[in-house]
């Protein structure tokens, strides 16, 4: 079967090629699943950001709603009351004397104006 050295050598360097190329190919097996698990790793990575992303974007609009309807509401409060505790005085005024002069009137709405700033500090306040 070999009739010489030179035969022997040759199918040594063909077993040789032959563990070469299943040793690559166990090999590139191996690194196509590390591949494939680090895609996963990706995929499920990018999903739970963006359920994050959905997550903060929900809140921050419900803070904004929140937040613009607490302005609102503070500035219908402050501007009611001030109408309210305004038209009582003025009532007041003119059911209780006719003799009060401009001057008292004048000091009943600076009280009323007063009224209406500290309520509209302490709706900011709440606000933040």
């Amino acid at each position: 079967m070999f009739e010489t050295s030179r035969d022997i050598l040759n199918v040594i360097i063909s077993f040789c090629v032959l563990l070469i190329t299943v040793f690559l190919c166990w090999t590139f097996y191996y690194v196509m699943r590390l591949l494939r698990n680090a895609n996963t790793i990706v995929e499920e990575f990018r999903m739970r950001l963006q359920v994050l992303t959905d997550t903060i974007n929900y809140i921050r609009g419900k803070v904004e709603n929140i937040s613009s309807l607490i302005n609102l509401t503070g500035g219908g409060v402050t501007g009611l009351v001030k109408k309210m505790v305004s038209k009582k005085a003025h009532y007041w005024l003119d059911r209780t004397s006719e003799n009060f002069n401009e001057a008292a009137k004048e000091a009943v709405d600076k009280a009323v104006e007063a009224t209406a700033k500290r309520i509209k500090k302490t709706t900011s306040k709440i606000k933040k």
